[in-house]
């Protein structure tokens, strides 16, 4: 049975006890994104097509990474719940 602790993410699973530290979630936005044009109007935004195919934004808080394809995939992570990776998520997708 699992149970959760008052502390922030401490769980137990009978006599075992864990913490959540890193969540990753995936995105489909279902659309062609244009990665240059979003890196040069937002912030906390790294892009440089000829290392690496997509765009790297970071999100302060909650405290997340997304990874954003040309394609509309997106992979966050660095989120400490499910909570506060749908929140980080949703403030890429304003920018």
């Amino acid at each position: 049975m699992l149970f959760k602790s008052k502390e922030e993410n401490l769980y137990r699973l009978g006599d075992i006890a864990y913490k959540i530290h890193n969540v990753v979630l995936s995105v489909r936005l279902d659309s062609i994104l244009d990665l240059k044009k979003i890196a040069l109007r937002s912030k906390n935004t790294e892009f440089n097509s000829k290392r690496f195919h997509g765009l790297i934004m970071r999100s302060r808080d909650p405290k997340a990474t997304a990874i954003v394809f040309k394609s509309g995939s997106m992979i966050c992570t660095g989120a400490k719940s499910e909570k506060d990776g749908k929140e980080a998520i949703l403030k890429v997708k304003r920018n």
